[in-house]
């Protein structure tokens, strides 16, 4: 059963809060409609803003060669650090792209219109009228400076610059002279006529700043971690502007991969054109030796003997010739990496041995990744510092495939002179001058056949350089997203379709949780259990209001059916003198206010009521008779001749009540009441009177009322709707548990008309209609 109740007080208690936030349909309103206007007002002058975006595949250059340490890589001896997408993605991120990219499409130079309305400015881009152009003996490098210019027609316009106030006239393509150099204007003829008599601004700042704020809206990333595919995008009012920012920003990454490649063939070229000219000089002299040899010996053919046996040898002298050949590309390598330390290696020369080839290729391509990473940071990265150590490695590794290639040829070497020797001996019987004549042709076709190798690879070399394929792959080229990302108008719409009932369901909600102030009586019996004898409607008077026997209105009534309630809650006494003490707990809550119309209400014909002020600190009942009076309680107790007739005052229109006035302040309340001249006061009153009505002071704020305690039948502990703290009930609940007053109840005053049904007419008799719909009106006691 506890369960059931606690259900339906619950369901009660909800039903009662939304009726109370349905009573302020008008602030719901009000607020819908607000919403609905900043919703629109945000859509309106909020910059659209695009998602650009662009996506390239990174070109993998891995050669699928295995080095001396990559196999062990499985066996996770030697670990694979390479990340080419990570170093690639923060080529892209840096400055030295970024630069190139805002001085390429002027980005530093921002052109900007007032719109119609709004007069807010918006980014032209490739639809401004005009462009500015500083002159090339300009000193002004890097300007930072902020035009206003105004076109008057085709031909002539206004610029203002700011800082300075004087307005310059000019013509388009003729220099004028700024404060920030010598500058050209330059019309835009497709855009020009539409401008004529506005204003176009132009924003100039340091390349630097530009490159900075877009460092850090051009978002870099990958698609997806095992792809190598990386994705560009930029947030953006201006779609074009966009665009033409993400193409050329891939496009100066290819150029600058592109001229990374070529370094390496430039380097190659250059190491063949040397050793081309040293075995140029060489050649030349084995054949003018010749030459001189067989003048000298008036030598012409070779017998044909000679023939046979150099037909013989001739497979042995090709081994020599190319072990030679390798020999001496072995040598140029071993000199070259003496000379060249930290540089790009040659490549294609064309070494028997594929591992050196492969080895040279992994050389230069971890020289270029290190070179590129150098350029946004400093050797001590480590990325830097494991690229270092894997070119230490793979030096290391090339100069001992060297060292193993040279002796395998000296071995081949010495086993072809070996066989040469042999031959030789065969041919000692030939003239010592045809012998001689052979040393010296074998070492001519030798250096002809170098040459000529060499001369194959510088064409092959230029080939390469003049083929540079780009780095970079374009999957998509930039785009703009069709619709904006912002502002979105569904979410805005929703927003402001769901502020509409959350922020007046906040306002009330807040407002109820701050709000601390007594409403109605079902918070007074949530937090005490004291007894309600009554609840008093305001009364919406801006003077001290009492009621009259004739007057009908909803507070008299109120007033009725609290005396009704009152003879109940004094059935039980046995006095025939009803004595009633009413207090509060501050001040202003109406006690006084409820003692006088109390009073009044109990004065009937056959009863006589005494009506008496024993609020000695701050007395008010005489002001709601207008009347002044200087005698009272404080004169009857200090002067013993007064009697009661001379403190009593007498009201023409309510026969059958006295008022006692507490008289002049004293300085010390407490000992008027504890004397015996009040206690016998109170004793001649009960014996005259049928009713005794006691006002006293805030029983919160003094001890007054408690002295009373054992005069009185019932306590009227007076609470004010929209203004007692509900707080404050603690201290009449524990009055009541404590039994300080043998009877005792609440009574709600200033109630809200509107928040009950009263008999007759929701407003009572002649009153009148609230006024306010977000506060009711309340009067001050």
């Amino acid at each position: 059963m506890d369960y059931e109740y606690q259900k339906e007080q619950s369901n009660l208690h909800l039903k009662d809060q939304i009726a109370k936030y349905l009573s302020y349909w008008k602030l719901f309103l009000v607020t819908g409609i607000i919403c609905l206007i900043l919703a629109v007002l945000y859509l309106k002058y909020t910059p659209v803003q695009y998602n650009v975006k662009s996506t390239i595949l990174i070109k993998s250059e891995k050669s699928g060669m295995l080095s001396e340490l990559s196999a062990f890589e499985d066996l996770s001896i030697v670990k694979n650090n390479n990340k080419e997408i990570e170093n690639e993605i923060e080529i892209l991120k840096s400055r030295p792209l970024f630069e190139n990219v805002v001085k390429k499409l002027n980005l530093n130079y921002q052109y900007f219109s007032k719109t119609k309305f709004s007069k807010r400015l918006v980014e032209l881009y490739d639809n401004t009228p005009v462009h500015i152009q500083f002159e090339k003996d300009s000193s002004i490098t890097d300007p930072s400076a902020y035009f206003v210019i105004s076109i008057l027609s085709k031909n002539e316009f206004t610029i203002t610059e700011e800082g300075n106030d004087s307005i310059i006239n000019g013509f388009f393509g003729k220099e004028i002279s700024a404060k920030t150099g010598n500058l050209i204007i330059n019309p835009n003829p497709d855009y020009l006529d539409s401008f004529i008599e506005h204003e176009v601004f132009i924003s100039i700042k340091p390349v630097m700043d530009i490159v900075e704020d877009y460092k850090s809206k051009v978002s870099i990333g990958l698609v997806h971690k095992d792809a190598n595919v990386i994705s560009l995008s930029l947030n953006t009012t201006v779609k074009a502007k966009a665009e033409a920012i993400l193409n050329e920003l891939v496009k100066e990454y290819n150029i600058d991969a592109a001229n990374d490649k070529n370094q390496v063939y430039e380097n190659t070229a250059n190491f063949i054109k040397e050793r081309l000219g040293i075995i140029n000089t060489e050649l030349s002299d084995i054949e003018q030796g010749v030459e001189v040899f067989k003048t000298s010996h008036n030598l012409t053919n070779v017998t044909s003997e000679t023939e046979l046996f150099l037909e013989s040898s001739s497979e042995n002298k090709k081994g020599v010739l190319e072990t030679n050949t390798q020999l001496g590309l072995v040598d140029f390598m071993n000199e070259y990496l003496k000379e060249n330390k930290g540089s790009l290696l040659p490549v294609n020369l064309g070494f028997s041995e594929e591992s050196i080839t492969r080895i040279i290729a992994q050389y230069n391509e971890t020289a270029l990744r290190r070179d590129e990473v150098l350029k946004s940071t400093t050797l001590k990265n480590p990325i830097v510092v494991r690229l270092n150590e894997k070119l230490q490695s793979l030096n290391l590794s090339l100069k001992q495939s060297l060292d193993n290639q040279k002796k395998t040829l000296k071995i081949k070497l010495r086993d072809l002179q070996r066989q040469d020797a042999v031959m030789s001996a065969k041919i000692a019987s030939l003239p010592k001058k045809e012998r001689e004549l052979r040393d010296i042709v074998r070492q001519q076709e030798i250096k002809e056949t170098l040459y000529l190798y060499l001369l194959q690879k510088r064409e092959e070399t230029a080939i390469s350089l003049a083929a540079t394929v780009s780095n970079a792959k374009v999957i998509e080229k930039a785009y703009s997203s069709k619709n904006p990302i912002k502002p979105k108008k569904r979410i805005v719409l929703l927003v402001a379709f769901m502020g509409t009932f959350l922020i007046p369901v906040m306002i009330l909600f807040f407002k109820d949780l701050l709000d601390v102030k007594i409403k109605d009586k079902k918070e007074i019996q949530k937090n005490t259990d004291m007894p309600i004898v009554a609840e008093i409607p305001n009364t919406n008077t801006k003077g001290n209001f009492i009621i009259s026997k004739d007057d009908r209105s909803i507070v008299a009534e109120a007033f009725r059916i609290f005396e009704s309630n009152l003879k109940f809650l004094l059935s039980e006494s046995d006095n025939e003198t009803k004595t009633i003490l009413v207090t509060s707990s501050i001040t202003g809550e109406g006690k006084s206010f409820i003692s006088t119309n109390l009073a009044i209400t109990l004065a009937d014909p056959d009863k006589k009521v005494a009506l008496l002020g024993l609020d000695l600190r701050s007395p008010k009942i005489l002001e709601y008779f207008n009347h002044n009076s200087t005698k009272g309680i404080t004169n009857y107790v200090r002067d013993k001749n007064l009697n009661l007739k001379d403190i009593i005052i007498n009201i023409e229109s309510i026969p059958n009540l006295d008022i006692i006035n507490s008289g002049v302040i004293p300085p010390n309340p407490i000992d008027i009441l504890k004397s015996k001249r009040l206690q016998e006061l109170i004793l001649e009153l009960k014996s005259k009177y049928d009713y005794i009505i006691i006002d006293t002071p805030p029983v919160n704020l003094v001890a007054d009322p408690l002295l009373l305690a054992d005069y009185v039948d019932l306590c009227i502990y007076v609470v004010r709707s929209e203004y007692t703290d509900r707080r404050l009930l603690s201290d009449p609940e524990s009055l009541y548990k404590n039994k300080r007053f043998s009877n005792m109840s609440i009574l709600l005053n200033d109630v809200n008309i509107n928040s009950k049904k009263y008999y007759g007419s929701p407003y009572g008799y002649n009153h009148p209609k609230q006024k306010s719909w977000w506060k009711p009106y309340q009067k001050k006691y």
